[in-house]
């Protein structure tokens, strides 16, 4: 029929999948929305957008390195591995390197 079959457990999956409690500070069990625009640096330097643009964020969670929300922050770095693991993506880099979301509408939504 041109799908793919649904895997075991996908529903459990999609509500569970990157949500361990131990990566956030606040001690939350599911993940806080965040809100922030900006997040506070360690150290000032005048590359570290663009060095934070070109970094993989490849962790998610209070101890990530966020700068800029548009640059990433840890919902939408949440959102990526879900949507690559129900999508069945094999690896990390596969996951975190996506840039659309296609909707059920058909539309197409890029950062």
């Amino acid at each position: 029929s041109g799908y793919l079959p649904p895997f075991p457990h996908f529903a459990t999956s999609a509500i569970h999948f990157a949500q361990e409690p131990q990566q956030w500070n606040s001690r939350a069990v599911v993940p806080p929305i965040t809100l922030s625009t900006t997040f506070h640096q360690e150290k000032l330097g005048k590359n570290q957008l663009q060095e934070a643009g070109e970094n993989k964020q490849e962790e998610a969670g209070d101890n990530q390195h966020y700068v800029y929300t548009r640059l990433g922050n840890p919902n939408r770095h949440i959102l990526q591995e879900v949507v690559g693991t129900l999508d069945g993506a094999k690896s990390q880099g596969q996951r975190s390197d996506w840039k659309c979301l296609a909707a059920a509408d058909g539309a197409k939504y890029c950062e």
